[in-house]
């Protein structure tokens, strides 16, 4: 059986009740990122579900940026987004607190823009951070991957992700007659509300369990 891998979440270099929505602009009109956080959607969270849409008519899907504001994101993102556009979207942003605003983004992956992406943009430096990836659906000769993520704020006000990764394989690509298929699950709790995002606890034994109030608003 071919096996991929697929890292859990994705960090690099380049958070009240209820989160609440920002201005249209959220940054000063002389931020060089002004044009690129008017293209995304204000939006206000108590718990959201991040997932990467199926087809474009899903609200996830976001809106396509253009050369210009897709310059703001990593090199190898960029250079997808100008040799297969469109490869970038814009689609909600939200306050993680006073300086930061999370963007959620709809990034090139594998072979199609599947990979849902928050960055983070920092007011005080008027740049964007880090990223972590929070959604990806991929499917590659039996092999199937679908991630998603819960966020949501703790009784400190911190903002949380619960990150569930679901693995299968189709085992009938080998052998037509064998119709089973092979599913694993692993789920991750971070806290996103510090400058370095923290992973909480670890455990799909656990996690499900301690949070299955919070999964049954999955869709």
């Amino acid at each position: 059986m071919k096996k991929l891998l697929f890292p859990l979440f994705l960090i690099t270099f380049f958070s009240c009740d209820q989160v609440q929505s920002i201005n249209s602009k959220g940054a000063k009109s002389n931020s060089k990122y002004y044009s690129l956080l008017l293209q995304y959607n204000n939006i206000g969270i108590d718990t959201l579900l991040v997932y990467s849409p199926e087809d474009s008519s899903d609200a996830w899907s976001g809106r396509a940026l253009d050369s210009l504001n897709a310059l703001f994101f990593p090199e190898d993102m960029a250079k997808r987004h100008f040799s297969e556009p469109p490869g970038l979207f814009a689609s909600y942003k939200f306050a993680i607190d006073s300086n930061r605003l999370g963007l959620i983004t709809r990034t090139p992956s594998d072979y199609v823009p599947s990979s849902m992406k928050m960055f983070i943009y920092d007011k005080r430096k008027d740049s964007l951070t880090s990223y972590i990836e929070l959604g990806e659906l991929f499917g590659d000769a039996g092999d199937v991957m679908i991630k998603k993520t819960w966020l949501f704020r703790d009784s400190s006000k911190h903002l949380l992700a619960l990150i569930n990764v679901t693995q299968k394989y189709y085992n009938s690509v080998d052998n037509p007659k064998d119709t089973t298929v092979n599913v694993s699950e692993h789920y991750s709790l971070l806290d996103l509300s510090k400058d370095n995002i923290d992973t909480v606890f670890a455990d799909q034994e656990k996690l499900p369990a301690k949070f299955q109030s919070l999964l049954t608003k999955g869709r």
